[in-house]
């Protein structure tokens, strides 16, 4: 069948791209045409030449034969459960916190999340925008408070994530469970395959950025003082809150909190939810990991079009992390924001979309 060819525009003032759309040939319809070749978009959708390395490899299969046994990792496995005591006995004392001591949970909330959503994800491991010095810095810092591995090492295994998605080169596979995607894959080994496939992404972009790698030099200490020295100090110092409320409150329970939100994205955004982008992948549209998230519960279409700034489709539509970006663009720290144009997103909604697209 021809190949339908329709011209993007992209919202970044420097790109301006062609987009084809192909439909799949006879050979790759099976079962009267129900299931589609899972097709890489590099070639046909990328607004982003610069990079590759996200974008999904139907190619890649899992070995067969058995798979090889769990190794647990104890000292990560006593240390979460142990954080989540003491996220549970924080919980308890929320009751008796002080006012200020809750919007300090809330703000650290906040600003760790957007080092993982707006840092981490979308500038450091999909360069979906480029971002200057000022909010870089703030960027890494927000990003240590989280706690979630060096963007270096967290970028390189998202993008792992991406390209070999549910396979056992994926670091957090859904199809291993939703315990093993959300947390059980920190308190095991990785599996083989996630050390060899990672070894061959390209990641001489996050080496190329001294600020990147001077986080990872220094991480251990920064988090020391980020995540749990600097929140639990200040609503001691400053406001008079009791130091078992400031350190399981403020410390503990926010950082369990936005841990689990975090996960949420690997597990349950890809387990429940619809496709209505690309009903091949197993990665779905989840509102409520999007509340949580603040805007990364539109997986669907983030696997489908992972180098859009917004993630989403809807740009603002719950999601903080878009509206940070754009705050950000306005003041001149952000620029080069990446977006799919309207024709593109409606074109591949009605070559691989579950039907439950619903326009507006």
């Amino acid at each position: 069948m021809p190949a339908h060819l329709l011209q993007e525009v992209s919202v970044s003032r420097t790109y301006t791209t062609t987009t084809t759309i192909s439909e799949p040939s006879q050979e790759n319809l099976q079962n009267g045409g129900e299931k589609l070749e899972k097709t890489p978009l590099a070639s046909e959708e990328d607004i982003r030449p610069e990079m590759q390395d996200d974008i999904y490899d139907p190619s890649y299969q899992d070995a067969e034969g058995p798979k090889p046994e769990f190794q647990y990792v104890w000292r990560n496995i006593i240390l979460m459960a142990l954080l989540h005591v003491g996220a549970l006995f924080g919980l308890t004392l929320v009751p008796s916190s002080k006012v200020y001591t809750l919007l300090w949970v809330v703000a650290c909330y906040l600003f760790s999340a957007m080092g993982i959503t707006a840092g981490a994800h979308r500038l450091w491991s999909h360069r979906t925008y480029k971002a200057r010095l000022p909010l870089r810095l703030f960027l890494i810092v927000a990003n240590t408070m989280a706690f979630q591995n060096d963007v270096y090492e967290w970028s390189r295994d998202h993008r792992a994530h991406h390209k070999f998605s549910e396979t056992d080169a994926d670091p957090h596979n859904s199809r291993r469970g939703f315990f093993f995607s959300h947390v059980g894959w920190l308190l095991v080994r990785k599996h083989p395959a996630v050390i060899e496939k990672g070894k061959t992404l390209n990641l001489s972009d996050l080496k190329a950025e001294k600020l990147v790698m001077f986080q990872r030099r220094y991480y251990k200490p920064a988090v020391l003082l980020m995540c749990f020295i600097l929140p639990t100090l200040v609503p001691w110092y400053f406001w008079g809150e009791t130091f078992l409320h400031s350190l399981y409150v403020a410390t503990i329970l926010r950082y369990t909190l936005v841990l689990n939100a975090t996960w949420l994205v690997n597990s349950a955004a890809h387990l429940y939810g619809y496709r209505p982008y690309d009903k091949n992948i197993d990665s779905r549209e989840n509102i409520m990991v999007s509340v949580g998230a603040v805007g990364e519960g539109f997986h669907n279409y983030h696997h489908t079009f992972p180098y859009d700034y917004s993630a989403s489709e809807y740009r603002w539509h719950i999601n903080f992390t878009t509206f940070f970006i754009d705050c950000m663009a306005a003041l001149g720290l952000a620029y080069d924001r990446k977006k799919v144009s309207k024709a593109a997103v409606m074109a591949r909604i009605k070559r691989t979309g579950d039907g439950s697209y619903k326009s507006g």
